[in-house]
């Protein structure tokens, strides 16, 4: 009969170990954990609601968290907060993109009286500038040709087409590309080695400080001389800083008659009229300058200044540049600039080489062939539409009001009545303005900041304040979960390693024998159990068992073990 009921527990334990048993009694396992889990989780987010009620003061929450309210009630509420951090988030959105996109206003400024501001700057290009001496001595020393070879002429011809080559019309440069021994010539070199020098007088309003800047530069119009224009100097190659440029005439627009006045004196020309911190790159306001002409030209001013809290902003923010924030590019920053500087370098990609008109820019010279390639390539028409630069945070555009032009000529005496003698003027002034433009920050960091307060206490009821508690909560109730977490990690590691050692302490008893002893131990103690038993089989054992006495002999039981 126990053989039957041990057969029966074998073929019941056979049955459980079945897969689809075992797989159910682990969806059962798992259901009750899960049960568990979720139970304790529950209760952890009831726990921190109430808390986050009491701390925060906010009645949606509390309300949340009360057990005692029906579950419709509480779910109502939790729709509420749901519906409001929607809309909070929504409207928070909005105002965010406002202060990365568009947190500045240009404002109109009417407070003219005290306003002080920079003259124009003038680019003047002469029309012929080469010097014929110095020609002919540059093609003899370079090419050893002189006036009575037949191709004198010819090298005259590019020495004219690189002097008269600008960064729109260099289609006779470009007809030189063939010829070998124009492929090592450095065209800027050649061009200060043939200049025809030229003498200005300037006069200004302003008696005491006679002194007005002016520089040769190389311009995308050639060789020209820049009147009152700090930027000058970097089209000259100087690698300066803003701090370091020469700030340009200004004068008061109400108190004083604004103008400069250049003579020339046999010579003929184009002006271009722009600001002193841009560089002469358009045809927009040329005006031509023949001999015996007297031009006046009176401009208007429209400034665009900025607040000193625009540069708070990041560049992408306020869309501008300030003149004296370096870029990548540029350590003095000017829009123009940044144009020439992108047809430059784009004609860098091209072709390989940078057109001699671009000094500040490194890379190697554009030879005759050079040009035939930009030509190849329409440089720079379609530049015109790719290079894109931001514009600066102050700006100044000058637009023609009044042009005045009278000729006149002067002879010397009778005598020499064939012979004039003509100057040529122009004289420039500002019209004072009345209305300027303002760049100013209409939504600043502190202004996103209170609209998130607003937004807050409109659709939550609480402060700034509030957060800092939300926060606190939070992190209290995390640093609590994580202590729990590790002190049940730390107790299901103990039991388990308890378990493991018992185990392994357990399988030691039965698998693992004791220490083995060696035959001649063995043969040792069964000679002297034997020499105990002779012993004890005398008289006195028997003596000593009637008294019932404990003896004083001890002995050992056998120890049942295999000696192989």
């Amino acid at each position: 009969m126990l053989r039957r009921f041990t057969l029966s527990r074998k073929s019941v334990y056979q049955i459980v170990k079945f897969p689809f048993v075992k797989c159910w009694h682990g969806l059962v396992n798992c259901y009750l954990y899960s049960r568990k889990a979720c139970a304790c989780i529950g209760e952890r987010i009831h726990d921190f609601g109430t808390d986050l009620g009491e701390e925060t003061g906010i009645l949606a929450i509390s309300l949340i968290a009360n057990r005692r309210l029906h579950f419709l009630e509480r779910f109502l509420w939790v729709a509420i907060v749901l519906a409001s951090t929607f809309a909070a988030l929504r409207l928070s959105g909005v105002q965010v993109r406002r202060y990365f996109h568009s947190p500045t206003v240009i404002s109109v400024d009417r407070d003219y009286r005290g306003w002080h501001g920079p003259l124009p700057a003038v680019t003047l290009c002469y029309y012929d500038h080469i010097d014929s001496f110095k020609a002919n001595e540059y093609i003899q020393d370079n090419w050893n040709i002189s006036i009575v070879d037949n191709d004198y002429f010819y090298f005259m011809d590019f020495l004219y087409a690189v002097v008269n080559a600008t960064a729109s019309n260099y289609a006779d440069l470009a007809r030189f590309a063939e010829d070998e021994r124009f492929d090592n010539v450095d065209l800027a070199e050649v061009v200060h080695a043939i200049d025809k020098p030229f003498e200005q007088t300037l006069t200004s309003f302003d008696k005491k400080n006679s002194t007005i800047q002016i520089r040769p530069v190389m311009t995308e119009r050639g060789y020209c001389y820049a009147i009152n224009s700090p930027m000058s100097e970097i089209l000259a190659g100087r690698n300066i800083e803003y701090k370091d440029v020469i700030q340009p005439l200004t004068c008061e627009y109400g108190k004083q008659l604004c103008f400069i006045k250049m003579d020339l004196y046999e010579s003929t020309g184009t002006v271009d009229i722009h600001s002193p911190f841009e560089v002469s790159a358009s045809d927009a306001n040329i005006i031509a300058l023949h001999k015996s002409d007297e031009i006046t030209a009176s401009f208007k001013v429209l400034e665009t200044v900025a607040s000193n809290n625009l540069r708070d902003l990041q560049v992408d923010q306020r869309k501008c540049v300030f003149y004296d924030e370096e870029t990548s590019q540029l350590k003095v920053y000017s829009k123009t600039l940044c144009l020439v500087r992108c047809r430059a370098v784009m004609a860098l990609e091209m072709c390989n080489c940078v057109p001699f008109f671009y000094a500040f820019v490194e890379g190697p010279s554009c030879n005759p062939a050079g040009f035939e390639c930009l030509l190849d390539f329409k440089w720079p028409i379609w530049a015109l539409h790719i290079c894109k630069c931001p514009s600066t945070c102050t700006e100044i555009e000058y637009t023609v009001q009044t042009v005045k032009k009278s000729y006149w000529g002067v002879k010397m005496n009778d005598e020499i009545a064939t012979t004039d003698v003509a100057t040529s003027s122009f004289r420039w002034d500002v019209i004072p303005p009345k209305v300027r433009m303002r760049r100013d920050v209409v939504f600043s960091f502190e202004d996103l900041l209170v609209s998130f307060g607003g937004t807050l206490a409109l659709f939550f009821g609480f402060s700034q304040i509030s957060v800092v508690r939300i926060g606190y909560v939070l992190t209290y109730h995390v640093i609590m979960a994580i202590v729990e977490l590790l002190r049940n990690l730390k107790n299901v590691c103990g039991k388990s390693l308890h378990n493991f050692k018992r185990k392994r302490n357990g399988n030691q008893i039965l698998l693992v024998p004791e220490k083995s002893k060696t035959p001649f131990r063995l043969v040792k103690k069964r000679q002297q159990l034997i020499a105990l038993h002779e012993s004890l089989s005398k008289d006195d054992f028997s003596s000593a068992s009637d008294c019932n006495g404990p003896t004083d002999v001890s002995i050992d039981k056998p120890e049942f073990e295999y000696v192989n």
